[in-house]
């Protein structure tokens, strides 16, 4: 759960040169970048070949699949303040 207010702490990653870091990624809250100088966040839930399909947080949303990410970012840390 994320509120307002909070920062998350990302680390990123090659998604094609680390595959043992893209093996400790899955299941695990996630950015990644999408055309258009856009990102996509949420649980990276399957990776097949080029493709990373993310599950955004929050009830009855959608998979977002992301074609040829140039990299993951895993969250590491999460900061709420007081």
């Amino acid at each position: 759960e994320y509120r307002p207010g909070d920062l998350i702490w990302l680390q990123p990653f090659n998604p094609d040169a680390a595959p043992t870091a893209l093996t400790r990624a899955m299941n695990r809250d996630c950015l990644v970048p999408r055309p258009g100088g856009r990102f996509a966040f949420g649980r990276l839930i399957d990776r097949r070949g080029t493709l990373a399909g993310l599950l955004p947080p929050g009830a009855g949303q959608k998979q977002v699949v992301v074609d040829n990410p140039a990299w993951i970012a895993v969250a590491i840390m999460l900061v709420r303040p007081l």
